[in-house]
């Protein structure tokens, strides 16, 4: 009976998840099948989620139809960029704000934790005229410019940097290790997956923008993925749905590995650092 008694449970959480996963998962497993039909199927009344005639030249035609080849090497490079800054910027300021004492330590850290209030959106024009008095549009950099640091990456690192003994820390400067010293031989290798969840959302972050790029680019050499599927919008014929759904398989194939190889970091940094 006990056996009994803890098998349904178990059995009707397994069900519930598996509906839950089941529905996650449509969306993206449709876009993949519809990638291979003829636009003529895809909005068909008879619904069929597996192609009648699987058509794989319509990554061929996505493909040729930009330059995705040079959008993934932005994309790359932007996304490249926002990663390492904020793992430079949010790592330092984080063991600030946690193991270094100095002046209005808790009012800066309530001020940068309101900034997270602050819609990106507020901050678009300002960030757009210092990127043209820096002369950076039209660039890697400038893509990457607005989230080179990131306050939520802050406040994750803080959390992880806090658990970190004070003892620990006490020992190693009286042995005549440094603040920098102690920040690169002690808190950085107990931080490991917190950074990897830090570089995850930073990549997501810059691989899924579209607004900022949008603005700070004006060249198609130096356009991003995701402004790139608008090039399959046909002003006379309107959107090429086969080759849209072809060429957004194409973007989400890089997320999705990365996200596959750093899952179990991800989730671990959110555990050490006490988030919910």
């Amino acid at each position: 009976m006990i056996q009994k008694k803890k098998i349904l449970p178990a059995l009707c959480k397994h069900l519930f998840l598996t509906a839950a996963m089941a529905v996650a998962l449509f969306p993206f497993l449709w876009m993949f099948f519809a990638s291979f039909k003829p636009e003529a199927d895809i909005f068909a009344k008879d619904f069929h989620l597996l192609p009648r005639e699987w058509h794989f030249e319509n990554y061929v035609e996505a493909w040729n139809a930009a330059p995705f080849g040079k959008f993934f090497l932005n994309t790359f490079a932007a996304a490249g960029i926002t990663v390492l800054g904020q793992v430079i910027t949010c790592t330092l300021a984080a063991y600030a704000f946690a193991k270094v004492e100095f002046c209005f330590k808790k009012g800066l850290f309530t001020l940068l934790l309101a900034a997270m209030l602050i819609p990106e959106e507020a901050a678009i024009v300002p960030n757009y005229l210092l990127a043209q008095k820096l002369h950076i549009t039209n660039s890697a950099i400038g893509i990457a410019l607005p989230s080179l640091t990131s306050v939520f990456a802050i406040f994750l690192l803080r959390q992880v940097f806090m658990q970190v003994p004070d003892d620990l820390l006490n020992a190693a400067r009286l042995d005549g290790c440094g603040i920098i010293r102690s920040f690169l031989h002690i808190a950085l290798p107990s931080s490991k997956s917190s950074l990897a969840t830090v570089a995850l959302l930073a990549f997501l972050s810059s691989w899924n923008s579209y607004m900022w790029p949008y603005m700070v680019t004006d060249q198609t050499a130096h356009r991003t993925l995701q402004i790139g599927l608008k090039y399959l919008i046909k002003p006379d014929l309107g959107p090429q749905w086969p080759m849209i759904m072809a060429a957004s398989t194409m973007v989400l194939i890089p997320v999705l590995i990365l996200f596959l190889l750093l899952q179990k970091y991800f989730v671990s940094g959110f555990v050490k650092s006490g988030l919910k």
